[in-house]
């Protein structure tokens, strides 16, 4: 792909990482705190490999910045789309929405505890019973924020 523009500007690269830092930490933060009030060890090592995704992120965001006009631009605008936008949406869209919005919405709005049951299994879910915990997990739509600075960021390099 022959890319002549100047790529994205200096302002989208910055609102996309500290979309993508934000999130990150809202995130993570959530996963630690989770694993030692419900003793879940596994969600440590969500929280591990969501700074790993951070980093690669913000790379690719300054690789993309740095050699505009080359092919190295071209993979990280790629790996920035697939990423910072479409797996960061889906991130979102089940570990904020599904697992605490709508899990709220359900609980506080009277929803029976078999219908919730068969929603939100344990021991991988928990009912409401942890204001910090949900507050986090709803904070994970910070996530949304993120993704839509990155497709800027995309769309930017796309048009030029």
């Amino acid at each position: 792909m022959d890319h002549s523009g100047r790529g994205p500007s200096r302002t989208s690269i910055f609102k996309a990482a500290v979309s993508v830092t934000v999130a990150g930490i809202v995130s993570s933060a959530h996963h630690v705190y989770g694993a030692f009030v419900y003793e879940t060890p596994w969600r440590l090592v969500v929280s591990l490999w969501i700074p790993a995704f951070v980093l690669l992120i913000l790379s690719m965001l300054f690789l993309l910045r740095r050699y505009a006009n080359q092919t190295a631009a071209t993979a990280a605008a790629w790996i920035v789309l697939l990423g910072g936008v479409v797996f960061q949406a889906g991130f979102t869209t089940f570990e904020s929405v599904y697992s605490h919005v709508l899990k709220n919405i359900l609980f506080f709005g009277g929803a029976s505890q078999q219908f919730l049951g068969r929603l939100f299994p344990a021991p991988a879910y928990h009912l409401p019973d942890n204001f910090l915990f949900e507050l986090t997990g709803v904070a994970q739509l910070a996530g949304f924020w993120a993704a839509w600075c990155a497709w800027r960021v995309f769309a930017e390099y796309s048009r030029d």
